[in-house]
Parts: C-alpha cells; sequence; structure tokens
C-alpha cells in the first residue's frame, strides 16, 4: 500500500456498512455509527478507516469509532483522520481511550481527567465502556483500563 493512494473524505450513505464493519471488527462501541459524523479514509472504493465526531444533546463533542483496518495500520492513516477531525472543532473535545493509548494524543493537545470533570454524555460512554470488561473477562479478550481525555479550545 502508497500513503499516497489514501484520501480522506467526509463519509456518505454509501460508507455506512464499511463503518459499521470496521468499528463492529475491533469491538469498538457501536452506538451512533451515523454516516454523516464520520470522516472516512479510503483507496478508491475501499474504506480502511474511520473516525467520527459524536454530537451529543447537552452540546458536548466526543472523538469516537477512530479505526484503521489492520493492513493499513502504520502509515499514518489516524493521525490524517484525527488531523481533519479536530480541524474543524473549534470548542473542547472529548475522547475515551485505552489507558496504554492516552498519551499518544497529547500531540492533539488532549490531556486525561477524571470521570466526573466530563459531561455526562460522555461519562455515560465511559460506563458502558467500562462494563465491557467484564464482557473481556468472559470472553477471555485482555480488558482495557479506559481513561477520558479532554482537548481545551486553542
Amino acid at each position: 500500500m502508497n500513503a499516497t493512494d489514501v484520501s480522506i473524505r467526509h463519509a456518505t450513505a454509501l460508507d455506512q456498512s464499511a463503518i459499521r464493519s470496521l468499528v463492529r471488527g475491533e469491538h469498538l462501541n457501536p452506538t451512533k455509527l451515523n454516516w454523516p459524523n464520520f470522516l472516512i479514509a479510503a483507496i478508491g472504493d475501499r474504506v480502511i478507516g474511520a473516525v467520527q465526531m459524536r454530537k451529543h444533546a447537552d452540546g458536548s463533542r466526543e472523538l469516537g469509532s477512530l479505526v484503521v483496518s489492520r493492513d493499513a495500520r502504520g502509515y499514518g492513516i489516524a493521525s490524517r483522520l484525527i488531523d481533519g477531525l479536530l480541524a474543524s472543532e473549534p470548542g473542547p473535545v472529548w475522547m475515551i481511550t485505552a489507558d496504554a493509548w492516552a498519551d499518544t494524543y497529547s500531540r492533539w493537545n488532549f490531556q486525561r481527567i477524571e470521570p466526573q470533570s466530563a459531561p455526562v454524555k460522555v461519562r455515560r460512554n465511559y460506563r458502558i465502556g467500562s462494563l465491557m470488561r467484564f464482557v473481556s473477562f468472559l470472553t477471555r479478550r485482555p480488558p482495557r483500563q479506559l481513561v477520558i481525555l479532554e482537548r481545551l479550545p486553542n
């Protein structure tokens, strides 16, 4: 794969099933997978990556569903997706990620916060993700300790 062949664009209705497949394949939060919220990475018609901005009823914004297909990892596609998504978000943005990956997001000025400091809808998603640790135990997958990150406006 050549990274220059990858285009980053807003998703269309035709991308909906590919987005769902990528997100579910990585056992990420499967809620609110609505194509208008997504940027995707594609090579031709093949969707190889996606990220969304969840727009919650309380006004908060949450970067979520960041995924790149296994065969396309290591080419900077996730970084390009995050750059594209955050470029049009001047306000605060939150995200939930595995503790092991949290420091990776400091380059976008994300910082760890205590769950009680996050908006209500983000905390709800955090609790849902934390419950999935129990499911991981039952399915014998290694559980991930989750953290909430916040990016304040520049």
